[in-house]
């Protein structure tokens, strides 16, 4: 027999042996049954938030904060001074109110790596789900103020996809000390469940697992409820007020706290 017909012999029998691999996890009374599609899901989730390149860990805080800038965030909620106002100008203000917090923290701690980035999220024709409106980096105000007055509402709302991202961007930083804050107005309507996600991310290492926290803004707070059985704080808010008292509180007491 040829050399070239041994290698054909041998790539035929490699592939039948493969076919039969897939054919008893297929067959129900195999005792390596195939996974189920939600076991699936999981496996590609925790292979997509596993870090493609290991980075150095160091003590430090990083936070992301992410704003759903769906269609509906055109929508108004009552205003600061209580006349109506659209809740993605209020989503404006009180994110710039969260960078000055990071600012004046920074300060405070020069000794401290504090790194923020701030991103929106959203389902665009052409556009990623979640993008960043101020890359992850020191606090900068001037920076983030000339950035976030550019936010609009436009699309659907992709949670999950917009939670991987910043995950993503947080393992990125290295440091030890990392928070994603998410403030949306509705419920998940593209791509991965954002419980899904938080289920993931709590299987993760604790050095690479950030505390998450949402704010269900104009929507019911047991919308969210599998983020929060997930290991999440979900805490709601109704009005322009409550949403910086809200945010304040988070950055106060779980964020930007001494260590």
């Amino acid at each position: 027999m040829s050399r070239n017909n041994v290698r054909l012999l041998l790539t035929l029998v490699a592939l039948i042996a493969l076919v039969k691999f897939f054919d008893r996890r297929s067959d129900p009374g195999s005792t390596t049954p195939a996974p189920s599609r939600e076991e699936r899901a999981a496996q590609q989730l925790d292979v997509e938030l596993t870090p493609a390149a290991a980075v150095e860990s160091k003590e430090g805080l990083a936070a992301a904060i992410v704003i759903d800038v769906s269609g509906s965030m055109d929508e108004t909620v009552k205003g600061q001074k209580g006349s109506p106002e659209k809740k993605i100008e209020i989503a404006r203000r009180t994110a710039l109110e969260a960078v000055d917090q990071f600012v004046a923290y920074a300060k405070e701690h020069p000794d401290e790596p504090v790194l923020l980035g701030v991103y929106e999220f959203s389902r665009r024709r052409g556009d990623p789900d979640c993008r960043p409106i101020v890359p992850m980096g020191p606090p900068d105000r001037e920076r983030a103020a000339a950035a976030i007055v550019k936010l609009d509402a436009d699309g659907g709302t992709p949670i999950g996809q917009a939670m991987i991202t910043a995950k993503k961007e947080l393992d990125g930083t290295g440091l030890t000390n990392r928070h994603l804050l998410l403030v949306t107005d509705g419920e998940n309507t593209d791509g991965v469940r954002p419980e899904r996600v938080a289920e993931a991310i709590n299987r993760r290492p604790d050095a690479e697992r950030p505390a998450i926290y949402f704010v269900a803004f104009d929507i019911e707070a047991s919308r969210f409820n599998g983020v929060k059985n997930a290991g999440g704080l979900v805490l709601s808010a109704a009005t322009a007020n409550e949403l910086s008292s809200t945010l304040d509180s988070l950055l106060r007491g779980k964020i930007l706290v001494e260590k």
